[in-house]
């Protein structure tokens, strides 16, 4: 017992050791320039949803509402902001690390915290904001982590409310999730079996709230139809238009996925143990993931798809190993271990160093990258804030609207005074731009319009390059007078507020 009791307390300071690391190594990110829509989604969406405005019916979104609500419950209890946002990105991650640590610490805690050190430097090159995708990522490992120990109807309850969890954040997580969960759930006894499936539903409650809030329709276009048949083909890129180094990080998960998955059933069959089912779990996790890389081949949608992948092979490398411990000596599984350990500490050269200039209103605050021209964005935003006047409506986009490929969604968040004007709170070709949009009569109420001319020039070798229709152009030239422009930026007033505000002066 006491040794026991000394195992677990070793591990724990282990896991807390690396959970320190993350934080270390992460730290910086803090303050690293954001994604203009992505996080500025987690910003907007989740304060629209704390004031009454459904996603889904009220506002685009084409993701599961687990990570909106998430962060909802957090910005109600510590304020919306991005520092706070950033946190909970920080938390998914620490979460990923602890699903790692605790599959990979059943074969030891040196194992354990090899492949925590791993997961460590390998999280420690991502951005750290709270992307749907590692909050996805962070349930779905839990999930297999808690479900190791099948002959707990506890467990098996957590296990599948984490997972219900993970697919309310990720649907897209659903057929890989399913095929990782599949050897764990054929293990569990009858009773247990049914603890899981009600912890299932339990988990899936926030999609099946709002199927019934928007109704099922509505949901099934949101969250299948948008992404995968419309949205989805525009904003695909194929793996012949990466770089031959993404290319080659890409194969390389393909190889550490099979060699995860071959150590997995081999470890399976000879020990038929709790231990195995979890470790085949994650490999088919890692492996069901290609979805992600494959419908938009770029270096942020390989590298999140290939982390569980790389983070499980010194795992693998162990299983080989102890098949040929009579031929391999101490010195070269050393050397082998040392070997994952140093590409690990070379990961760390990946990560960006600029920090991001704040752009900061109302008290409210958000990092652009010097490229994004911030001097010029604070202008425009502090030129709103001058003439804008609480309760009117304010829409951001795009200058050329007939391309709505991606838009300023931060700047929402910077006026909370303000409502949105539009749907489309982010811009996707295929949606917002489609035949029939409602975006020219979200234009034609608007009371103010931020437009920037720099996604006009964002070109991609997919059919997100073609225009839409040109009513919403249409709109802005008949009814809107340009009030101001800031480098890229055009800030235009509806004329029916002429005479209402002060014309900027000439400068």
């Amino acid at each position: 017992m006491l040794l026991c009791r000394r195992d677990a307390f070793l591990k724990s300071l282990v896991f807390l050791i690396l959970a320190a690391l993350l934080v270390i190594v992460l730290w910086p990110a803090f303050r690293l320039p954001g994604q203009q829509e992505d996080e500025g989604i987690t910003l907007v969406y989740p304060e629209m949803f704390s004031k009454g405005h459904l996603p889904y019916r009220d506002f685009e979104s084409v993701y599961g509402p687990g990570n909106l609500l998430i962060l909802s419950g957090v910005y109600s209890l510590f304020g919306e902001g991005v520092f706070v946002e950033r946190t909970v990105g920080l938390i998914y991650r620490l979460l990923i690390l602890l699903g790692i640590f605790g599959v990979a610490q059943r074969w030891g805690t040196v194992l354990g915290a090899i492949c925590g050190f791993l997961a460590v430097m390998l999280l420690g090159v991502t951005e750290v904001w709270a992307n749907t995708w590692f909050a996805g990522l962070a349930f779905a490992l839990c999930a297999l982590w808690v479900l190791a120990g099948i002959e707990s109807r506890v467990r098996c309850l957590a296990g599948g409310v984490l997972g219900g969890v993970a697919l309310s954040c990720r649907c897209d997580f659903a057929l890989a999730l399913a095929v990782a969960l599949l050897p764990l759930f054929a293990g569990m006894q009858r009773k247990n079996k049914k603890w899981f499936l009600i912890g299932g539903v339990a988990g899936l409650l926030p999609i099946m709230y709002f199927a019934v809030a928007v109704g099922p329709m509505q949901l099934a276009e949101s969250l299948f139809v948008l992404p995968v048949i419309r949205i989805g083909p525009r904003g695909h890129l194929p793996i012949s238009s990466a770089p031959a180094e993404i290319v080659w990080v890409f194969c390389f998960y393909l190889v550490a996925s099979a060699a995860n998955i071959a150590a997995a059933f081999y470890y399976l069959r000879e020990f038929h143990s709790e231990r195995g089912r979890s470790f085949l779990g994650v490999a088919l996790l890692g492996l069901g993931l290609i979805h992600y890389p494959l419908s938009r081949f770029d270096s942020g949608h390989v590298m999140n798809a290939a982390l569980v992948s790389f983070m499980l092979l010194p795992l693998s490398f162990s299983v080989f190993v102890s098949t040929r411990a009579d031929r391999l000596s101490r010195w070269s599984k050393a050397v082998g271990i040392l070997a994952v350990l140093v590409i690990a500490v070379a990961l760390l050269n990946l990560r960006p160093v600029e920090e991001g200039i704040f752009i900061k209103q109302n008290g409210r605050s958000f990092p652009l990258a010097k490229n994004q021209l911030p001097q010029a964005a604070d202008q425009v935003v502090a030129e709103l804030q001058r003439v804008s006047v609480a309760g009117q409506l304010l829409l951001v986009g795009p200058a050329d609207l007939r391309r709505t490929r991606y838009c300023d969604t931060w700047i929402y968040h910077l006026f909370p005074q303000l409502l949105p004007a539009s749907y489309f709170l982010q811009m996707d070709a295929g949606a917002a731009n489609a035949p029939g949009s409602r975006l020219a009569g979200d234009v034609a109420r608007a009371d103010w319009l931020v437009l920037n001319r720099a996604w006009d020039f964002l070109y991609e070798p997919n059919p997100s390059a073609e225009f839409g229709p040109d009513e919403p152009n249409q709109v802005v030239r008949e009814k809107f007078d340009l009030w101001k422009d800031y480098g890229p930026y055009l800030l235009f007033r509806n004329k029916r507020l002429r005479n209402l505000v002060q014309q900027p002066q000439v400068e």
